[in-house]
């Protein structure tokens, strides 16, 4: 006989939520559910680090700072979806999306006001 040991995604209340006080029983679903709009708006947050570079300074120490606060974030939400849970995933795919799409128009719009003028100027060249 065969023993699978590969990983499976389940949709089920019981869920450690990236930390072992971080969980859910199975009799705990009203704060299941409450975790899991958590995990969307973090991910909403998170998708939307990138505009916030774009208004922070152009500095060095600045750039460094934000490129390691993006990494750990990147790290949270890959530990949120190794939680292995069918319905947190579908919280990241959602907060993923919706943050994208935020973060999308706020960069068009914030590059717009910050293009050079329609003839050029002197110092661009």
């Amino acid at each position: 006989m065969a023993i699978n040991n590969g990983m499976v995604v389940h949709f089920r209340v019981n869920c450690e939520f990236v930390f072992q006080g971080w969980s859910t029983t199975a009799d705990e679903t009203g704060l299941f559910f409450f975790g899991c709009l958590i995990v969307m708006f973090y991910c909403m947050l998170h998708m939307n680090l990138y505009t916030v570079k774009l208004i922070l300074p152009k500095n060095l120490i600045v750039d460094i700072c934000w490129y390691l606060v993006y990494a750990l974030s990147g790290i949270m939400v890959m530990q949120l979806i190794m939680t292995m849970n069918g319905w947190v995933n579908v919280a990241v795919v959602i907060g993923s999306t919706i943050g994208y799409s935020i973060q999308e128009s706020w960069s068009q719009i914030y590059e717009k006001e910050n293009q050079a003028p329609p003839g050029g100027c002197e110092f661009c060249n």
